[in-house]
This record gives C-alpha cells, structure tokens and sequence, in this order.
C-alpha cells in the first residue's frame, strides 16, 4: 500500500497462505537494471516497536527492515532529483530468507533479470565482498526403549548423539584466505522421553558456516559417520541446505569485508552482479535487544544513492 501510494506499479506474488512477495517497479519498467532486495520476514519472537533519540528498537528494526526503509527512501530521492527514470530502479521484497529462502527462489519466476541486485542485510554500512556458504544437517539416531534399571535391554540414541557430536566438534574445518574460518553450530539437540527410560530417539540439528567447498564438509562428516555405522547404529542424516560461499559486486569507496553470515543472494539466480549492503549490525540481530540507530539509518539512504549512481556510471 505504501509503494502503491508513492506511485509505484506493484505486484505480489503469492508464496503460501498470507506469505507475498513484493515487486515494485516505476510505470512499466518492470525489469529493471537494478533491483533492491531484502527481506520481509522476521525471526520470532515478536517485539513490537519503540525508539529514542539515537535508535529505533525492535524485532526486523536491523535485519532487515532498516535496510528497506533506507532503499525506498534512496530511490525517492534520486526520483526527485530526476536522477533514475522508468526501467532504471525496482524493488523486490521477499518472504522465507530466514528459514528456507523460499521467497526468492520463488522469484525467479518472476522473469527479471538485472544487472545489479542490491540486497539489503545489515552490514553495518560496509559494502560486502561476500558471505560463507551453508550446509543445515539434521541427525536422527534410532534407539531402543527399555527400563532405565535395565539398560542392558535397550540401546540408548542419547549416547550414540553424543558420540557422533563429538566427533564432529574434533573435526579439523576447513579455513580459507577469502572466506575465513569454516564454524559448526549444533542448534537443537533433542531425545528420549524421561529420565528413567531407555531413550529411543534422539536428534540434533546442526549447521555449518562454509568458508572453502559444501562438498569438502560433507566429506568430512561421512569420514567421521561413515554409511556403514549409519546402517550398523540406525543413523539418519538429513541434508536440508546446502550453499556455496558467494563473491559479490565491488564499489569504489566503501569500507569493505567478507560476512560470516549467509543471505539470499544465491536463491537467486539471474543477477548478472550481486551486491551486499545496508545499515544495522547483524550482531544485535535475532537478540532481544535488536535494534538500529537513527544516525545511520540516516546515512544509509545517502550510501544506497551513491552505490546506485556509480553502478550507472559503471555500465555506461
């Protein structure tokens, strides 16, 4: 409604029961050279809004809502100043980026192809020269239930969880010049049923942080699990993500890093240039005192317009 106010050609695109994405686009100009992005969806639990003089606080205030905001915001200004035309600048705003990224694989039906996607995640207003790759694994130990006063009768998955993560957290990970330090995260664990049985199950969700190949990872946890225990000790692996690292688009004078972090850059795939900027820390993102200052919400809206004139400029 917002866009649509402004005056923008606006289309949703229906991903499930009251999930949309959002395109926003000048006039006709439905494919535009450059395309903002991020993301609309939010991590739970909901903390409504409030602000001071210096911040504003609340959940999606830095990842990633600041960064739409301040997109929005840039390319109202380069409107007036008869800076961007129709076919110049569109916007793409997506659902699903912090669970599965469904939104914006979703979106490449929607038949656009710019030369530069500018997604927004809070970057802390540096510009991105990249983010690691991902692999989310779930594994499901089968046991046997049994009395805990005679566990010579059952087979108790807990252990068998805690033997498997072991060998993991020993694992050597991969490192890299570029991308740095490959980093496991055992997320959820959970089994059995109380303390006096036998647990007959058990599961532990685990991601890793990719800084070199996905395939160098999971060879290192098939080394560690190989098939023939997973059959022997009824052990289920479960691949549910799997992204390479990204290297995205540079521009001239902006403070630059590679993140830790993983976006949706890679769900989409027909951006001939990618590139990662916006305002807020991702350090105080998903933390119940998210939030993003005022200061540099500010500034990011200068930030966006000048990434947007140097990238004419570059493709003239």
């Amino acid at each position: 409604t917002y866009l649509t106010n402004l005056g923008y050609t606006v289309e949703l695109q229906s991903i499930a029961p009251g999930r949309e994405n959002v395109l926003a686009y000048l006039g006709q100009g439905r494919n535009p050279r450059i395309l903002f992005n991020s993301h609309i969806d939010v991590v739970p639990p909901y903390i409504d809004y409030r602000e001071d003089d210096e911040n504003v606080y609340g959940r999606g205030s830095s990842d990633a809502k600041g960064s739409m905001a301040a997109q929005v915001q840039a390319v109202e200004e380069l409107r007036k100043e008869g800076k961007i035309k129709e076919g110049d600048v569109g916007f793409l705003f997506v659902v699903g980026e912090e669970v599965d990224h469904i939104g914006m694989v979703k979106a490449n039906d929607l038949g656009l192809t710019p030369d530069y996607l500018i997604v927004g995640e809070p970057t802390e207003s540096r510009l991105a020269l990249g983010h690691k790759g991902i692999v989310r694994i779930t594994i499901n130990i089968e046991g046997k239930a049994a009395h805990s006063g005679y566990p010579e009768l059952g087979i108790n998955a807990n252990e068998k969880l805690i033997e498997v993560l072991y060998k993991l957290k020993s694992l050597e990970l991969p490192k890299d010049d570029y991308f740095g330090q490959t980093t496991m995260n055992i997320g959820k664990i959970s089994g059995g049923l109380a303390a006096n049985i036998i647990p007959a199950f058990a599961m532990a969700a685990i991601s890793f942080r990719i800084a070199t190949s996905t395939q160098e990872v999971l060879d290192l946890i098939e080394k560690v699990i190989p098939i023939e225990q997973q059959l022997k000790d009824k052990i289920t692996i479960e691949r549910i993500t799997c992204w390479e690292p990204v290297r995205c688009h540079p521009v001239p004078g902006f403070e630059t890093f590679v993140a830790n972090y993983f976006t949706d850059i890679p769900s989409f795939s027909s951006a001939k240039h990618s590139l990662l900027f916006g305002p807020g820390s991702i350090l105080c993102a998903h933390a119940p005192h998210e939030f993003i200052s005022k200061k540099e919400l500010i500034a990011a809206v200068g930030s966006y317009k000048d990434i947007v004139l140097k990238l004419f400029a570059e493709s003239q």
